[in-house]
């Protein structure tokens, strides 16, 4: 295998363990309440981020892509890349939020509805104390 092959391989699964990461971690923290589409736009915009340093690294140290011309202007395609990849992971967080924001506020109102109850004489038995 050329080298160039095998560093885009170990860089897609750097990145795709990094988002991997990133979204366990995330979800960890802050569960998802929007369901499988909150989910799947969540770990997205992580792994778009992530790549964007590895992806730099890949393309200075290794890769030295030629320069492209769009539209008579000439660009490394390393920039178009990392803007695109900003991008990206910035519309995969919008679409979460507008996943999220629903379920978010419902389980908010659940909580303070709960905490607004205090402690119920049910809740005094099943507690142990």
């Amino acid at each position: 295998m050329e080298l160039k092959t095998i560093v885009l391989i170990a860089l897609l699964a750097l990145v795709a363990w990094l988002g991997w990461s990133v979204h366990r971690r995330s979800t960890g923290q802050q569960p998802i309440y929007g369901g499988a589409p909150a989910a799947i736009f969540n770990f997205l915009s992580g792994l778009c981020f992530v790549a964007i340093l590895p992806a730099v690294c890949a393309s200075v140290l290794v890769l030295h892509p030629d320069m492209l011309e769009v539209a008579g202007v000439t660009l490394s395609p390393i920039i178009v890349i990392l803007v695109g990849l900003a991008i990206l992971s910035l519309l995969f967080s919008i679409l979460f939020a507008l996943f999220e924001r629903r379920p978010l506020e419902r389980a908010r109102q659940e909580t303070a509805l709960r905490d607004a109850q205090g402690w119920t004489e049910q809740d005094a038995k099943s507690s142990g104390l």
